[in-house]
């Protein structure tokens, strides 16, 4: 349900002649809507969400993320963002007491940024961004437990801060970035990160 309103949300605003028309195009502010995809490295240890039962643990932390993202440029130095983000799965495979397992972790949210921008030449810049994120994950847990097969699965959510840096290309008001994020997610007293390297397209109204 969160991805269909994002998404229905960033759609209307592009389709939308109204606040299209309802600016002037200025390279050093305005509105700007994009999408991102790129690599996702979860630092999750899953051993610890499978239980302490487990063995012979393989685990697979990274997956493909994407982000759909909406900002506003105040001047030619300053930005504030709001992003839905789908941050990927984690998954482990392992042994509970001999038999096979698998457990796997996912998660998505909404984050709010602040963005400081420091222009170079051409249309180039690079970038730092500061914000929190608003997450969901929810992992499942699929093993034997005796002769019966026992699944199981649960949700936390909580707030917590992201940092990035990046680089940006415009012309024509076609926005090109290459980004790193790093999101520190705190669940159950357990902290990890979950990084993202991606590449995005943008357009500036």
């Amino acid at each position: 349900m969160k991805r269909l309103i994002a998404t229905a949300a960033l759609a209307t605003l592009v389709a939308s002649p109204a606040f299209a028309q309802s600016y002037q195009y200025n390279p050093n502010e305005g509105p700007y809507v994009g999408a991102g995809l790129g690599y996702i490295e979860h630092q999750a240890n899953l051993a610890d969400y499978a239980g302490s039962a487990v063995s012979n643990v393989d685990v697979d932390d990274s997956d493909t993320g994407y982000k759909l993202f909406v900002g506003y440029q105040f001047n030619p130095n300053f930005a504030i963002e709001a992003s839905y983000l789908d941050l990927g799965d984690a998954e482990a495979s392992y042994r509970y007491r001999g038999e096979p397992g698998n457990a796997e972790l996912s998660v998505d949210g909404f984050g709010f940024a602040l963005v400081g921008k420091l222009p170079i030449q051409s249309g180039f810049s690079v970038y730092g961004k500061l914000g929190m994120i608003a997450w969901d994950a929810d992992f499942t847990d699929n093993y034997f437990n005796g002769a019966q097969r026992t699944t199981g699965s649960y949700g936390e959510d909580g707030t917590d801060p992201f940092y990035g840096i990046g680089a940006e290309y415009e012309v024509e008001r076609i926005l090109m970035r290459a980004e790193f994020e790093r999101y520190d997610i705190s669940d159950s007293g357990e902290d990890f990160e979950i990084d993202l390297i991606s590449a995005s397209i943008g357009y500036r109204f």
